[in-house]
């Protein structure tokens, strides 16, 4: 299961990489039958919904803790430092990482408002436990 991460680099300029939710056969939810797959539990301390309006543009900033981002509804335009944007639709996952430095913007792309569930995570989730490049 693919997600977006933005990173910090030791200069301070972020970046994007491309990662995958390490997944395992599922029993999360037993009895339930088999055949869906989880990842670890990734330890959060919050969750906040956020609504962007029309032409909503944000200025440069740093995630304040890491951050795991659902968009929910709308498209989004998410910028880093070294000028790669991705943009990201209902459904895409962001994990924002980038704690210092140079950070992202992000705007909404298609003249609507825009919807995101954020979930405040206790720490980066480190390729064990979650995240793998690929």
């Amino acid at each position: 299961m693919k997600f977006v991460k933005i990173c910090s680099r030791a200069n301070g300029d972020s970046h994007f990489s491309d990662e995958f939710w390490t997944l395992s056969d599922g029993d999360f939810t037993p009895p339930s039958p088999k055949g869906y797959s989880v990842t670890e539990t990734i330890d959060a301390t919050g969750v906040l919904m956020m609504h962007h309006p029309p032409g909503y543009k944000d200025e440069w900033h740093c995630a304040p803790v890491p951050v795991l981002g659902t968009v929910l509804g709308g498209l989004v335009r998410i910028e880093t430092s070294d000028g790669d944007t991705r943009l990201l639709s209902p459904g895409d996952q962001f994990l924002a990482a980038d704690l210092h430095g140079s950070g992202h913007r992000m705007e909404e792309a298609n003249g609507r408002a825009y919807d995101v569930a954020l979930v405040l995570l206790d720490g980066i989730p480190d390729k064990g436990s979650g995240g793998q490049s690929e």
